[in-house]
């Protein structure tokens, strides 16, 4: 191979002679440096190629949410290429593979982790045949696929981590980089087995029991046994039911195998390949830190400005399954419709690292309240008024910068913190008392819905946390003129039981009052379990129900409460039968709700329709859980 090798072979004296040897081991040798460059020359042109992408994207996008509504009409051959996207999307983004039920992936993402695992391997098994052609030969193949192993760490380390370069060049938010981070962590276990592997068959048992006694050699068995360990941790069935244990073991066994690993590779000069895997890492974790310190006022602690850096957490119990929780928005905190923030709360905790990620379920500015509430408003004293203000947690900022005061989490009772979560909310200090919080984030790099002629938003359960906020933002827009294009929206929320409506209720009416007549809005609740003594539901598909603890909200025009499961299939279909120019299908939800949406646009959204004036459909869910 004709490439330069002076600056690359800076090894150890060790390794030196032993590649002098024979002929084998000095092209073995070159190949071993070479190959891992290679690897990373092809991801990096594929990470540029997917971030000039989303860069193009971001720019059509502005373009078009300053654009007029579209309408339907005739047959275009401009519209070819709108509908040449549409089959790319249905094939690659909506068709779906189960593996077990415990993984779920498009299209896209199987064949983004099948790429890789196939260039890792390819690059660590080609042009393995010895100059006497010995197919497969250890001494070509060994320590390759561990030096490949190797300077895949940062990459490997970047995925996991909340703040990554990669979100900023690509659009991809880390939860989604997550399913990268496994693959490529599983990928490179193996890779270092087939390391060790072929040193035993090279060596034989006699040099590695030699080699034992070696502090470099134990390090690497060390580094390779808590990687293992970390693999089989994070197993879906094992991380989901011991998601916390999975938390503090991952954590340990991640700096216990990247040390170890260090220390290794130091026998071959070779440590550099480790080191910046820590340094990621490590400035994930100095951000995170500055992030937490800043927003929740840290500062103003050090300069005895404030008694207290935490936050004011107001815990409410919706029903057994749900909660609300209400913390006063840090004053150097932003965020868009739909990101996330790890919430931590000291006293519920069971360490006093544990925080846990939860959409904000409240936008970064007010909707423009309903005359009612302005009115009661515009009669309130200063003195009500400034109390109000000043106050832990404020449900409405009416003040000139038009910033909303408050996140709220929607919270769905699991076992761990939300468990604990609901025991305290029924103490007396929760009760008579804020509960003290701290908040990281935020993170994610959800859709924006704004320049879109029509939105749908899907939501179960808890799900209502990433679709609700999305739905404010489009009135939003809609009161402010800074969306003209968006018509319509249709909001499709399936709950279990009727209480579960009390977490959005004063905000979904207020919102609703005070919306544009520009914007059609239908907003639609399933109750899809047995009903209390509250109201009455009849039994039948379809039919409407009423409950006296909201019945206000259901004297709007806009709003419908009906038993019984949506038909996602019915609702998408005739929405995309009516709608022009561009549509936002957003869910979050349970992995069946979000599979029955993909398969309803896959049968509904066809490249004929596209091209006789059908909208252009973009799709995005909002998996429940990591």
């Amino acid at each position: 191979m004709d490439f330069d090798l002076t600056q690359n072979l800076t090894v150890s004296a060790t390794t030196t002679a032993m590649s002098a040897n024979t002929p084998d081991r000095t092209l073995s040798h070159a190949r071993t440096l070479a190959y891992p460059r290679y690897v990373w020359y092809f991801l990096a042109a594929f990470i540029g190629l997917v971030a000039v992408t989303h860069f193009a994207v971001a720019f059509f996008s502005w373009v078009r949410s300053n654009s007029k509504p579209t309408t339907r009409g005739p047959r275009s051959f401009l519209r070819v290429p709108a509908a040449v996207l549409n089959i790319v999307r249905n094939a690659a983004f909506r068709t779906t593979i189960s593996f077990g039920g415990a993984y779920i992936l498009n299209l896209t993402e199987l064949f983004m982790g099948c790429a890789y695992i196939a260039l890792l391997f390819a690059a660590a098994f080609m042009n393995t045949t010895t100059l006497e052609d010995v197919y497969l030969s250890p001494q070509y193949y060994a320590n390759r696929a561990a030096l490949i192993a190797a300077t895949q760490l940062p990459l490997l380390v970047a995925l996991g981590t909340k703040n990554n370069i990669l979100t900023l060049l690509t659009g991809i938010s880390f939860d989604k980089l997550n399913i990268l981070h496994r693959i490529a962590g599983r990928s490179l276990c193996v890779l270092l087995w087939v390391h060790a592997a072929g040193h035993i068959i090279e060596s034989g048992p006699a040099g590695n029991m030699e080699n034992l006694k070696e502090t470099w050699f134990r390090c690497g068995i060390l580094a390779i046994s808590a990687l293992t360990l970390l693999c089989l941790f994070s197993i879906q069935p094992l991380r989901s039911r011991t998601y916390e244990l999975f938390l503090i073991s991952h954590f340990f066994m991640a700096l216990l195998f990247l040390g170890a690993a260090y220390y290794h590779a130091t026998k071959a000069s070779l440590g550099y390949y480790i080191w910046p895997s820590l340094l990621v890492w490590g400035v994930d974790r100095f951000l995170r830190f500055i992030r937490i310190f800043f927003v929740n006022g840290g500062f103003l602690t050090l300069f005895n400005t404030k008694s207290s850096s935490a936050l004011g957490a107001k815990v409410e119990v919706i029903s057994p399954e749900f909660l609300r929780v209400t913390v006063r928005r840090p004053d150097y905190f932003r965020w868009s419709p739909g990101q996330m923030a790890y919430l931590s709360i000291p006293s519920v905790s069971a360490m006093p690292w544990e925080a846990h990620p939860f959409t904000i379920a409240s936008i970064d500015g007010c909707i423009p309240p309903s005359k009612e509430i302005s009115s009661r408003d515009d009669s309130a004293s200063d003195k009500e008024k400034d109390e109000s203000v000043e106050s832990e947690v404020v449900a409405v900022d009416n003040s000139p910068s038009g910033y909303s005061k408050r996140l709220v989490f929607l919270l769905r009772v699991h076992d761990g913190f939300t468990k604990r979560l609901l025991h305290a909310a029924h103490s007396p200090a929760a009760i008579d008392h804020t509960l003290n919080a701290y908040i990281d984030g935020p993170y994610c790099s959800p859709p924006s819905v704004r320049g879109f002629g029509t939105v749908l938003l899907f939501g179960g359960g808890s799900g209502i946390s990433f679709i609700f906020p999305l739905l404010l933002d489009v009135i939003k827009g809609a009161n402010t003129g800074t969306n003209p294009t968006c018509q319509k929206v249709v909001f499709v929320w399936a709950i279990r039981h009727s209480e579960q409506m009390n977490a959005i209720s004063d905000d979904l009416l207020r919102a609703l009052e005070g919306a544009s007549d520009s914007l059609l809005l239908d907003v639609c609740i399933h109750v899809t379990g047995s009903q209390n003594s509250d109201g009455d539901a009849e039994n039948s598909q379809g039919s409407t129900v009423s409950f006296s603890q909201t019945a206000k909200l259901f004297d709007s025009p806009h709003v419908r409460v009906l038993s019984g499961r949506p038909d996602v299939n019915a609702i998408i279909k005739s929405e995309i039968s009516e709608a022009a120019g561009s549509m936002s299908v957003n869910v979050c939800g349970t992995a069946g709700l979000a599979e029955n949406i993909r398969s309803a646009l896959r049968t509904s959204s066809t490249a004929s329709d596209v091209v006789s004036g059908g909208p252009s459909i973009s799709l995005h869910v909002e998996a429940f859980g990591m």
